[in-house]
C-alpha cells in the first residue's frame, strides 16, 4: 500500500487530495474501469462533467452490443445551504454535447433533494463509488476518497438500487405526502453484509434507510474508543448529539479535519434568522451560529479546518469533499453521505466496512491530511494572489478606506499570517507525506515563507507610512484654517 492506494486482488481504495500532494490518479483509473466494461455499465452520477469521463462513456457507447445507463442529479445549480453539496449546472449540457443524452435518465428535476450518488456498476461484477464527483474538481482538485470493489454480490445489490432510482415510480414516490410511503416502496433499508479480501461492507441507501444510516452512525460513534473523522460538513442532529460529550472530555482520542465552507453553510443555515435554504457563499460567516454549542469542534484543537475555497460557478471546486469516520481503527463508514439531516431524503449510498486493514489505511489517509492543514486551521489559504491584491488596496486603500473593506480584512490577515510565520518554521507536512523530495520541497517552502514575509513587511509599512502621511496632511490642513482665522 502506498499512501494514495490500498490494494487487495478485490478491493481497492484510493486516496486523493492535491492540497496535501497525494496524487491517486483518479481521473486515468475511472477511465480505466470504463473502458474494460463488455457488456453493461450503469452509472449513477451527482455532476458528470470531466471531458476524459464524458469520452471514455462516449466511446463505450459506441461499442456494439454494450448497454450503457447513466442516472444524473437534473436540478440546476445548487449554491450549498442546507439542501448539501453545492455543484453548477451543466451536466445536462454536456451529456448532449458528448452524445449521451440518449442514455441518461434526469433524477430530481424539481425539488430541494438530490439525486447524490457517486457509482458505477460494470458488467454486474465490479463497483466503483465513493464520494467524488466526475468533474475535474472531484476527481483532481478535491479531498476524496474511491473504491473499486469486484464483488457479484454487491454489485447485484447496486445493480437494483439503479433499477429503482432510473423506474417511473421514483419519482412520484419523490413527491408522495409522506416520506413513510417513500421509505415503505422502495429498496430495503440495508443490505447483508459481503465478504470481500477479509473485509465485511453493508451498504446503505437513502432515502429507503431512513434514519437507519443515522442510527448505525450514532451507535458506533456512542461505543467508540477513538473517532477519525473527514466530514465536508456535519449537520445531523443525532450525529452531533453522539458528538456532544466529547467536546468536554479532552482525553478522549478523536480528530477531525472539515471543510470550513461546508460547515459555514450549515451554520449559517441553523441560524433562526438565516437563510433555510441556498444561502449562498459571498457573507460573511455568522459569528453567533459559529458559537453554537452543538459545532464545538469548529473550536477544538483536536479538528482543522482543510485550506479550500468557497463555491463559485466559475471555476472547479477544491473542497474538502471527503465523507468518512473511522472507529476504533476497524470501522470505516465512507461513500457519497454527507452527515446531514437532508441526506436522509437524498439518493445516497454509504458503506459500512469491518477491516483493520482497510480502517489503518483510512486512518493514514486522515494523518496526512490532519498533518499538512494543521498549520492553516481556521483560515483561508493565503496565496501569491491574495497577497498582491492586498498590497494594492494598502497602496490606495488609506483614500477610499470606506470602500475597499474586504480588502482591509486581507491585509489584517496578511499579519496574522506573519505573526504565525515563525511559529511554521518546519516546510508543509503535506510534501512529505506525499513521499516527494523531503530537502527539496523544504527549501522552497522556506524560500516562499520568506518571500511572502518580505511582502508582508512592505505591506504593512506603506499602510504605516500612507497613515502618517494622512495624519500630517490632516493636521496641516487644520493648521491653516486655524491661521485663516
Amino acid at each position: 500500500m502506498t499512501m494514495t492506494t490500498y490494494s487487495a486482488p478485490d478491493l481497492n481504495v484510493y486516496f486523493q487530495s492535491k492540497r496535501a500532494g497525494l496524487d491517486a490518479e483518479l481521473t486515468p483509473r475511472l477511465v480505466e474501469f470504463i473502458a474494460a466494461t463488455e457488456t453493461s455499465l450503469d452509472c449513477a452520477i451527482y455532476d458528470l462533467r470531466h471531458p476524459q469521463i464524458l469520452a471514455a462513456l462516449a466511446q463505450l457507447a459506441s461499442r456494439p452490443h454494450v448497454r450503457l445507463r447513466i442516472a444524473f442529479d437534473g436540478s440546476g445549480e445548487r449554491a450549498g445551504g442546507a439542501s448539501g453539496d453545492p455543484k453548477p449546472s451543466g451536466t445536462a449540457q454536456a451529456l448532449d454535447q458528448a452524445g449521451l443524452r440518449g442514455h441518461a435518465t434526469a433524477i430530481h428535476e424539481h425539488g430541494r433533494h438530490l439525486m447524490h450518488d457517486k457509482f458505477l456498476v460494470r458488467d454486474g461484477q465490479a463497483v466503483w463509488v465513493g464520494s467524488a464527483n466526475f468533474t475535474v474538481g472531484g476527481l483532481e482538485l478535491q479531498d476524496n476518497n474511491c473504491l473499486e470493489i469486484t464483488s457479484p454480490a454487491l454489485a447485484a445489490t447496486y445493480t437494483a438500487t439503479f433499477e429503482e432510482l432510473i423506474s417511473p415510480d421514483h419519482e412520484r414516490l419523490e413527491h408522495a405526502a409522506h416520506p413513510g410511503e417513500r421509505h415503505a416502496a422502495q429498496r430495503a433499508p440495508a443490505s447483508a453484509a459481503v465478504a470481500v479480501d477479509g473485509a465485511h461492507l453493508t451498504p446503505y441507501f437513502a432515502p429507503a434507510a431512513g434514519e437507519g444510516i443515522e442510527q448505525a452512525l450514532v451507535a458506533a460513534i456512542r461505543q467508540a474508543r477513538r473517532i477519525r473523522v473527514l466530514a465536508f460538513l456535519i449537520s445531523d442532529p443525532g450525529v452531533l448529539e453522539a458528538l456532544a460529550p466529547f467536546a468536554a472530555n479532552h482525553r478522549f482520542d478523536i480528530r477531525g479535519v472539515y471543510d470550513p465552507h461546508g460547515m459555514q453553510d450549515v451554520t449559517r443555515a441553523s441560524h433562526p434568522g438565516g437563510h433555510q435554504e441556498h444561502a449562498g457563499r459571498t457573507g460573511k460567516p455568522e459569528h453567533a451560529t459559529q458559537s453554537d454549542a452543538r459545532f464545538w469542534f469548529l473550536h477544538d484543537p483536536r479538528f482543522v479546518a482543510a485550506p479550500s475555497h468557497g463555491f463559485s460557478v466559475g471555476r472547479e471546486q477544491d473542497f474538502m469533499h471527503n465523507k468518512v469516520i473511522v472507529i476504533d481503527d476497524r470501522l470505516v463508514f465512507t461513500g457519497s453521505y454527507n452527515f446531514s439531516e437532508n441526506a436522509e431524503e437524498n439518493d445516497e449510498t454509504l458503506l459500512a466496512i469491518e477491516s483493520p486493514a482497510l480502517a489503518s489505511a483510512y486512518t493514514a489517509y486522515f494523518d496526512a491530511l490532519a498533518s499538512a492543514y494543521a498549520h492553516t486551521a481556521g483560515r483561508e489559504p493565503v496565496t501569491v494572489g491574495v497577497a498582491a491584491g492586498a498590497a494594492h488596496a494598502a497602496l490606495h486603500g488609506a483614500a477610499a478606506a470606506s470602500a475597499h473593506t474586504q480588502d482591509d480584512d486581507l491585509v489584517a490577515q496578511l499579519r496574522r499570517e506573519h505573526e504565525r510565520s515563525g511559529q511554521a518554521a518546519k516546510p508543509a507536512r503535506g510534501q512529505r507525506a506525499a513521499g516527494g523530495s523531503a530537502g527539496g520541497s523544504a527549501g522552497g517552502a522556506k524560500r516562499s515563507r520568506s518571500g511572502l514575509d518580505v511582502a508582508i513587511a512592505l505591506v504593512l509599512i506603506l499602510v504605516v507610512l500612507t497613515a502618517l502621511a494622512l495624519i500630517a496632511y490632516g493636521a496641516l490642513i487644520l493648521h491653516g484654517a486655524s491661521l485663516l482665522h
